[in-house]
């Protein structure tokens, strides 16, 4: 049986434990395919009024990297729990949040060394889950990996920043530290990447409070019809008029 606190933190991301089996075709299984990835971004192309497939695949990536990543690291961090699920367990849905079948997903809590159970959780979150779908949005939409992979660091950046500001025991703020220096400092394999591709992206300050922009654009500003009242992401790189998001 699942402890309280699984269901009530996946919720906060906008992730919903489904207690039956899955007839969607919007899992993240299929959606390792370019022909079913193409169609999805049509939709949120459509539903965003993204003035084409590179800026709709920008923006989806970080919601994504906001459902599963964020949601999976906070537990990780906090917990030293994550709830692992494969990519036919996740669904994507038309609201943008994600569903997941609990009859294909499991609790996996800290055992033994929790260093080599946190390698294992990262490695397999992204080289099932991110990295593949990833590599299907910058072969169909020719976004830039740059992009792509500064998208989901962004999301990392802010949630470790949270995470800092809010704790107040010395033990959890030093496990919140320790494991954002592992994202930014491990080897490339525990992603399914040559090289890590957080080096760059990952900026925040020794005490994780203070970061920098962004060295590439999510291309946010292009977006006809903004669903936050910003012209510009919070971490914009391009200069931008007196008065606008920096």
């Amino acid at each position: 049986m699942k402890p309280e606190w699984v269901e009530r933190e996946l919720l906060d991301f906008g992730v919903y434990i489904k207690n039956e089996p899955t007839t969607s075709s919007r899992t993240l299984a299929n959606l390792f395919s370019a022909e079913s990835v193409t169609r999805l971004l049509e939709a949120e192309k459509k539903a965003m009024y993204a003035p084409n497939l590179a800026v709709a695949a920008s923006m989806f990536s970080k919601r994504y990297a906001y459902l599963a990543v964020s949601s999976t690291l906070y537990m990780m961090t906090l917990y030293d729990g994550v709830y692992q699920f494969p990519p036919a367990a996740c669904v994507f849905r038309e609201d943008r949040k994600i569903e997941l079948d609990d009859s294909l997903c499991s609790l996996v809590q800290v055992e033994g060394e929790r260093h080599e159970w946190r390698e294992r959780v990262v490695h397999a979150l992204f080289t099932q889950c991110v990295t593949p779908l990833l590599d299907v949005l910058h072969l169909t939409s020719r976004l830039p990996y740059a992009i792509l992979w500064e998208n989901v660091a962004v999301r990392i950046n802010s949630l470790y920043r949270n995470m800092m500001r809010e704790a107040e025991d010395p033990v959890v703020k030093q496990r919140v530290q320790e494991d954002y220096l592992f994202l930014k400092q491990a080897a490339g394999d525990v992603f399914g990447v040559k090289q890590n591709p957080f080096q760059r992206g990952l900026n925040l300050d020794d005490s994780l409070l203070k970061t920098s922009n962004r060295r590439t654009c999510c291309m946010y500003y292009q977006l006809e019809k903004k669903s936050e009242n910003l012209d510009y992401c919070l971490v914009c790189p391009l200069e931008k008029k007196k008065g606008t998001a920096c």
